[in-house]
């Protein structure tokens, strides 16, 4: 199942607008630096707080232990996180522009224990498919390479 999220704000930023700089240069292909993340149960369980989100593949080892995953999962969003971090970083803001989109795939599941990071390449531009956005491709990979989640980023410019 292919998944979309629409990142919005509030306040409807325009593209670039809020940027604290001018974005950087990246050449067609260029990498990212990779960000990563450590996922334990702790940070499960505070993300069930935040959403209201308490299935029991989540939160519950027990349950978790009794399903086909043989224990607790991570929420989707938190493997996520270091594409967040990653665009965050290289763009100089404090928050992702509203028209920011994301297409992805979960390939995997993500555990405490593991070490999530993101690898985002800037699309070269013959195969850029929207005017005033900037694409990326990406992959969340665990700490033995094994892909959680891919997919592709508009970014406004």
């Amino acid at each position: 199942m292919r998944h979309h999220f629409r990142w919005t704000d509030a306040r409807k930023h325009k593209g670039a607008d809020f940027m604290k700089t001018s974005l950087p240069t990246l050449a067609p292909g260029q990498v990212l630096p990779e960000c990563s993340i450590t996922i334990t149960q702790a940070l499960i369980d505070h993300y069930a707080e935040v959403s209201g989100d308490f299935n029991p593949i989540h939160v519950d080892p027990e349950a978790g232990r009794g399903s086909a995953f043989g224990g607790t999962i991570a929420h989707g969003c938190i493997p996520l996180e270091p594409v967040f971090q990653c665009l965050l970083r290289w763009s100089g803001a404090d928050r992702l522009p509203a028209q920011t989109r994301l297409r992805f795939r979960y390939r995997s599941p993500s555990r405490p224990g593991d070490t999530i990071r993101a690898e985002i390449r800037l699309i070269p531009e013959p195969q850029q498919k929207l005017d005033g956005l900037m694409q990326f491709s990406f992959a969340c990979l665990r700490q033995d390479d094994k892909v959680v989640i891919d997919g592709e980023c508009d970014f406004p410019v």
